[in-house]
């Protein structure tokens, strides 16, 4: 297989491996122990694309606002000893999830787990909807959609 794999999707359907479509640039993410839904990011395109938005790699997991995983507000999880914080922008709040506790500051654990290693985004397994990555305060960080977005 090439170390690359660049796509371009066609019809109105997602691209996806059998149930689980394949994740690009935007794509929403939520933390279980996190208040608010963040985007999945990406300072630099790998090169491949679906729709013209970049695909993701299960390297692409460092954390910061401008980098891959921003911070999910406030953090519920009891293994959070940060600063006491109350989110005042209920933009984005994850129904069901107070916008207090501690501030959100992501110890990622590893890479994104799950990844589709049959098919290669820079030479590295492409994520979908079902991969998941450990934050080591608890949580666990997951997709709530693609972010292909079909109209």
């Amino acid at each position: 297989m090439a170390d690359e794999l660049k796509m371009e999707a066609q019809g109105q359907e997602q691209v996806q491996v059998p149930g689980h479509p394949y994740v690009v640039r935007g794509a929403k993410i939520c933390c279980t122990c996190g208040s608010h839904v963040r985007r999945l990011d990406m300072p630099k395109s790998h090169g491949c694309y679906i729709r013209d938005k970049a695909m993701m790699n299960n390297a692409d997991c460092v954390v910061g606002l401008t980098q891959n995983i921003a911070p999910f507000g406030a953090c519920t999880s009891p293994a959070n000893q940060g600063a006491d914080v109350i989110i005042a922008d209920l933009t984005d709040l994850v129904p069901g999830k107070p916008p207090a506790g501690k501030m959100c500051a992501p110890v990622l654990a590893g890479q994104w787990l799950g990844a589709q290693s049959k098919t290669l985004v820079d030479g590295k397994p492409a994520l979908t909807t079902q991969c998941v990555i450990v934050c080591s305060l608890g949580g666990i960080i997951q997709f709530m959609d693609a972010g292909q977005e079909v109209y």
